[in-house]
């Protein structure tokens, strides 16, 4: 069978349990197993398919029908324009979360710390992607990753190793910022859980049965994990220095009600390509 019509075959198979990617995810589950780029699949549509690799390929597209999503099939997605492993351990890093990167590189520009080594503090990391981006964007950068999961800790290793950024990443186990001793960051970052015990229920499929509720849950309000950050912040962060959070839809007024409360400055937020606010700036209120 040719790539094209095996190609056509495996989207409509896809698509047929309402999956609106399914022309995407079959053409990501085709790349893969045939080691190809996209330039590789556009030239060789007539070529045909070994038997071995249409297999391999029916086999992880009944995964993606039964709900679970290409990253976690292939453990593997795409974050800022790098590849990071990922694994049941670890949230799949999001297309929204690249906001608090860009929020977070346009403050940096905006102070101009060009000949300075900037210290970034990184909570729940999960797979590393929010360190590693902002390191691969600022080669004057160290950071500092912390992730109560040990078993997402290895995952962030790895990533940190292969885009060769073990020697600039110190990788902490504990939860959220109680084990940074007497650490002190130009900037903290954090996409923290913020969803309510109530929502996670309704979520899709493809999300509750496949990322770890521990990197979901934001409690009964979506908010217990700001308040513990928001309680530490001022410890750790340096003077005339900026949090850039990444928070849930109608989530703004809440998380600068307890900014206020916690004698930090709401300095602003920075919507998402939908418009709606998805990083919250924070300082430490300094006079």
């Amino acid at each position: 069978m040719t790539l094209d019509k095996f190609y056509r075959e495996i989207t409509a198979k896809i698509a047929q349990n309402g999956i609106k990617t399914a022309e995407l995810d079959a053409k990501i589950l085709i790349m893969h197993h045939l080691d190809y780029d996209l330039g590789d699949f556009i030239l060789n549509a007539h070529q045909d398919i070994p038997e071995k690799q249409q297999k391999a390929i029916l086999s992880d597209a009944n995964k993606r029908i039964n709900g679970q999503p290409v990253s976690s099939i292939l453990q593997k997605t795409e974050f800022w324009g790098l590849e990071f492993k990922t694994t049941q351990h670890t949230l799949d890093p999001r297309p929204d979360t690249e906001t608090l990167i860009e929020a977070a590189l346009k403050w940096l520009n905006h102070v101009d710390y060009t000949d300075k080594e900037i210290t970034i503090c990184d909570l729940g990391t999960g797979t590393g992607c929010i360190p590693i981006a902002l390191l691969h964007e600022l080669p004057n950068a160290r950071a500092v990753a912390v992730d109560i999961s040990k078993e997402a800790l290895d995952v962030a290793r790895h990533n940190a190793k292969q885009h060769k950024m073990s020697e600039r990443i110190e990788f902490i186990q504990g939860s959220w910022m109680n084990d940074l001793d007497d650490y002190k960051f130009h900037l903290i970052t954090s996409n923290p859980p913020y969803i309510t015990n109530q929502e996670i229920e309704k979520l899709d499929i493809e999300v509750k049965n496949h990322d770890p509720v521990l990197a979901l849950s934001g409690g009964n309000d979506g908010l217990d994990c700001y308040k513990k950050i928001f309680f530490n912040l001022k410890k750790h962060l340096n003077s005339y220095n900026r949090a850039f959070l990444e928070i849930g839809q109608n989530q703004l007024s809440d998380i600068m009600r307890l900014v206020d409360e916690s004698t930090l400055l709401y300095q602003g937020a920075t919507p998402d390509i939908t418009g709606i606010p998805r990083v919250v700036e924070i300082s430490r209120g300094d006079k």
